[in-house]
C-alpha cells in the first residue's frame, strides 16, 4: 500500500488468504491437505461381519460399509475390506 502496488479500495476486498505471506499461505495449505487426508482416511463407520470371503487371503473377516453412489433408485454400493491382509473391494 505504501509502495502503491496495491490500491486502498483493493484492501478492503481482500480475502484472508490473499492477505497472507508466501509462508502463511503454505502453512494453511498444508492444513488443508491434512485435514482432508484426515477426512478420507476416517470415512463412514464400518461394521465387521464374517459373511464375505476375502479373494486375496481366503478369510472370513471383513469390514464394511454402503454407500449410495449412484441414483437412488439403484442399490447401495458395499465397500470391504479384509481385516487380515487389508485387501479392499466393492460391489452393489
Amino acid at each position: 500500500m505504501l509502495l502503491g502496488q496495491i490500491k486502498l479500495k483493493r484492501i478492503v476486498s481482500l480475502s484472508p488468504e490473499e492477505m497472507a505471506s508466501d509462508r502463511g499461505r503454505a502453512e494453511n495449505q498444508q492444513i488443508k491437505e491434512k485435514a482432508l487426508f484426515e477426512c478420507e482416511r476416517r470415512g463412514p463407520p464400518k461394521a465387521t461381519t464374517d459373511q464375505f470371503k476375502c479373494g486375496s487371503c481366503k478369510q472370513w473377516k471383513c469390514t464394511y460399509y454402503q454407500l449410495q453412489t449412484r441414483s437412488a433408485d439403484e442399490p447401495m454400493t458395499t465397500f470391504e475390506t479384509c481385516v487380515n491382509c487389508n485387501n479392499h473391494w466393492k460391489f452393489c
